[in-house]
């Protein structure tokens, strides 16, 4: 906690120098109210049943503190009520600096969509239980590349207590306008021998094709094919061998535009990853049960609809085979977004926007749409 309090603060004081060294222009309060239910029914060694249902709302401020600096600051309430009603807080401050392509951020990170990782590298619940982040980032968007590197700091070492911090990258590299190639690798680290000697650490590289094309009837199409692997030096892979390997392979269609269908398959051989999805793992959730050879093959839908003004819901359903095991899920979410601006006396607009638009490295799974916020204007005399 030091740590993690040390580094916002130092992120905040940052913003605030800029600030007042530099004419800003109008800042706005960005808020989002959401509603989420997400039911996993698993039976079977390797992931348990899980259900997260909740409400979530964030509100940030966020202002230009010269023409290549940023800040926000702001808070996040995550309120679950499963096993009783449990409130969790969070405060969200950072500090960025930023080009036509760039981004650098210390302090609250940008996370949608697990950066863009692959569900063996980080799992999909990760959106739910871990949703706000805190360390370093650098985000990359430019003509045929596109990079998310970022470091994000969980727990700091102390008497009685390991540090905790995962790191990684999705590099994209554009081959055409319908396919491009990516690397991602994960890391986990847990342990530190300031007070403790017990160290973990988890390594997870991928490398992939991605393809996108428009199949008229069947609408947008995708095939995503990635190699894998896993080292776990030291780590809690109590069984298997320190490497492992896997293929990922996921396609979709969208027919008549209307909803996106999906298959995935997953073969593997001694494969770990400490955040991934347990059901891609060769070790199950009792360290003593172990299946060197894995299967695991998902089939589902997904729908997103969105509505005026701003108002999105997000739908999906999943039917899991896991070797011979089968499980289900479905995840569903709704989100109402609004913009407050907040123009203060003697500020002068910069050239250009702020927050940047469109210089996030995310990558999501369906194809993208327009997003329209609510935007409310406070008078100046205000």
């Amino acid at each position: 906690m030091i740590f993690r309090f040390a580094l916002i603060l130092g992120a905040g004081l940052f913003g605030l120098f800029f600030l007042s060294q530099a004419e800003a222009q109008t800042p706005i309060l960005q808020s989002q109210l959401s509603f989420y239910d997400d039911n996993e029914e698993f039976t079977e060694p390797f992931r348990a049943s899980q259900s997260l249902v909740g409400e979530r709302f964030s509100s940030v401020l966020a202002a230009a503190t010269g023409k290549a600096t940023g800040f926000r600051a702001g808070f996040f309430v995550d309120g679950q009520n499963q096993n009783g009603v449990s409130v969790e807080f969070k405060p969200i401050l950072s500090f960025e600096y930023h080009t036509g392509t760039t981004r650098l951020i210390m302090g609250t990170i940008e996370n949608q969509n697990r950066h863009g990782f692959i569900a063996p590298l980080e799992n999909e619940t990760l959106e739910l239980t871990r949703p706000v982040e805190y360390g370093f980032q650098w985000l990359e968007k430019d003509e045929g590349f596109d990079t998310d590197v970022y470091l994000d700091w969980q727990q700091v070492d102390q008497p009685g207590q390991d540090e905790i911090f995962d790191y990684g990258s999705v590099l994209t590299a554009a081959l055409s306008p319908e396919a491009s190639i990516q690397m991602q690798f994960h890391g986990y680290h847990e342990g530190g021998r300031i007070f403790n000697i017990r160290v973990v650490n988890n390594y997870n590289p991928a490398l992939g094709f991605k393809l996108r094309e428009d199949l008229g009837f069947l609408g947008e199409s995708r095939l995503d094919l990635f190699a894998v692997a896993s080292s776990d030096f030291e780590g809690k892979f109590d069984i298997g061998p320190d490497w492992g390997r896997g293929l990922y392979v996921r396609g979709s269609v969208t027919p008549g535009k209307l909803v996106e269908l999906y298959g995935l398959y997953w073969n593997a051989q001694d494969f770990f990853s400490q955040e991934g999805d347990p059901n891609y793992n060769s070790q199950g959730m009792d360290p003593s049960f172990y299946r060197s050879s894995r299967t695991y093959v998902e089939a589902g839908f997904r729908k997103d609809f969105a509505f005026d003004p701003g108002i999105e819901v997000d739908a999906q359903v999943k039917s899991a085979w896991i070797d011979e095991f089968w499980g289900w899920a479905f995840h569903l979410t709704a989100s109402v977004p609004f913009d407050l601006k907040l123009p203060l006396a003697g500020q002068a607009p910069l050239a250009g926007q702020w927050p940047p638009a469109g210089k996030s490295a995310q990558r999501e799974p369906t194809a993208p749409r327009e997003q329209t916020n609510i935007g409310i204007e406070v008078p100046d005399a205000l």
